[in-house]
């Protein structure tokens, strides 16, 4: 009875350290392929998932501002 007991609890804290490692996440629902966070008062709103916001969004994000400062640094050169 005891060895059960070990087994189900060597079960629980596998699940737990698989889960905070992060394994669990392909087995949730993917939140789609919409790469354009909502915007909030012209302020980009990101989803949450498990372990924070999606990174697909915020580097698309980050790549979309950088190509807008380059683009103002230019405009800014040529004046």
């Amino acid at each position: 009875m005891g060895v059960v007991f070990f087994l189900i609890g060597a079960a629980v804290v596998a699940a737990i350290a698989w889960f905070v490692v992060g394994k669990f996440e392909v087995w949730l629902p993917d939140a789609g392929s919409d790469l354009k966070p909502d915007t909030r008062d012209d302020d980009p709103a990101f989803d949450v998932v498990l372990r924070g916001y999606r990174m697909d969004e915020v580097d698309s994000t980050i790549a979309q501002l950088q190509a807008e400062i380059e683009s103002l640094r230019t405009n800014d050169r040529q004046r």
